[in-house]
């Protein structure tokens, strides 16, 4: 019989859980209504923004505008194809082929490819998301291990 009867009542400690559970799921369920008389139906959607947004779309138009520039460049084709790939890694749309800038020097080249290497390594190092870093600073390091830099290195 005491078996039967221990089946019988509710455990004070089954009894917090269910009312515990509860409590959660109702105010999960109730947290975004808002009862007043005076108060819309529509919920208003409050959009925490990205710190990093900034700093990934500074990235992808360092990529786009160094696109533009070396597809007019004769012997970038490396580097086009490697900021096409980084650019993609950023979820970057590319810019239009028909858009095409002067064609750079070798100087002008080295300059603009080393300068964009310290940006994505100092944007590495200074935003928030650690995937997003290391995406960063492997666009810098691929940036540095072209040959066409290395070579004058």
């Amino acid at each position: 019989m005491s078996g039967s009867r221990g089946s019988r009542r509710v455990s004070r400690r089954s009894l917090l859980r269910a009312g515990g559970v509860t409590s959660v799921v109702g105010g999960a369920l109730l947290g975004g209504c808002d009862l007043g008389r005076g108060s819309s139906s529509t919920p208003q959607a409050v959009a925490s923004p990205d710190p990093d947004q900034d700093i990934v779309d500074a990235a992808r138009t360092e990529l786009r505008g160094l696109l533009t520039r070396l597809s007019a460049t004769s012997g970038a084709a490396s580097l086009v194809a490697c900021h096409r790939a980084q650019l993609a890694a950023l979820q970057g749309a590319p810019p239009p082929t028909t858009q095409r800038g002067r064609p750079l020097t070798s100087a002008q080249t080295l300059g603009r490819e080393r300068r964009a290497a310290g940006r994505f390594t100092h944007w590495a190092n200074t935003c928030q998301n650690g995937d997003l870093a290391r995406v960063l600073a492997s666009v810098a390091a691929g940036i540095r291990m072209q040959p066409v830099l290395r070579e004058t290195a």
